[in-house]
């Protein structure tokens, strides 16, 4: 009785969808943007850790994810300066109308 047995596959999980993360994290460039990134980033993480390769739209998403946060950092960081000057020129206006009177 000559059987042949095969090693099991040894299966990994499927790939994260990371694209999705991505490109949200690329719409929502704000806080929403970094916390989509760092969900996508940390999935792929978790992925590679199990013994997984990144491909195709996978990689491409997790780059992405990168990227948006990258870009929500930077936007976020605009806006806070932004209503910073908004604040201190509505301020000196109100200030400027009060001794104009």
């Amino acid at each position: 009785m000559d059987q042949n047995y095969q090693q099991p596959v040894q299966q990994t999980a499927a790939q994260p969808n990371l694209l999705v993360f991505g490109i949200l994290s690329l719409v929502f460039s704000t806080i929403v943007g970094i916390i989509l990134g760092a969900i996508g980033r940390s999935k792929g993480k978790a992925y590679i850790a199990q013994g997984g390769e990144l491909t195709g739209a996978s990689k491409v998403g997790f780059i992405l994810c990168k990227v948006g946060i990258i870009l929500g950092i930077i936007a976020t960081i605009v806006c806070v300066i932004y209503g910073i000057i908004l604040a201190v020129g509505g301020a000196a206006l109100s200030n400027l109308q009060v001794n104009l009177q």
